[in-house]
């Protein structure tokens, strides 16, 4: 079985920017409503993260994950995931800040670093602007 890479986010515009760079593709991903398997990724809906019911099934995708996204935007209005939520998977887990300013505020960056350890992202970090050259830097990286 082909491991893919998780991609879980509250910004569904994020997933699809990241996965479409791990695809190295320039057809642009289609939205659906529902997991998305591609070559490459696993594509999680925002809503499931919005339901506590659902979790149960992001936590079982890590079977076929080889490791996993938790992407984080900047500003971000609410918490989006669970305490420790990156905790139930055994696969490695990647904090990704994703922000379309360069100019944020001290605040900003506390509570950001704060969500991603409250998510349980600590090892792995990455604050990345949403431009295809640091996007591109990013997916060589974590491959």
């Amino acid at each position: 079985m082909k491991k893919r890479i998780l991609i879980i986010g509250p910004n569904q515009q994020h997933n699809h920017i990241i996965a479409q760079a791990i695809e190295d593709s320039e057809q642009p991903i289609r939205k659906v409503a529902n997991i998305l398997y591609t070559n490459e990724t696993i594509i999680v809906p925002n809503s499931y993260l919005e339901s506590p019911w659902m979790h149960k099934h992001i936590i079982s995708l890590q079977q076929k994950a080889s490791k996993a996204l938790f992407l984080v935007p900047i500003p971000s209005i609410k918490k989006s995931y669970p305490p420790n939520f990156a905790y139930a998977l055994r696969v490695p887990v990647i904090g990704v800040v994703m922000y379309k300013e360069k100019e944020h505020t001290v605040n900003e960056k506390i509570i950001t670093k704060k969500m991603l350890e409250e998510i349980g992202c600590i090892k792995q970090q990455y604050w990345l602007h949403i431009n295809k050259e640091e996007i591109r830097a990013f997916v060589e990286e974590i491959r």
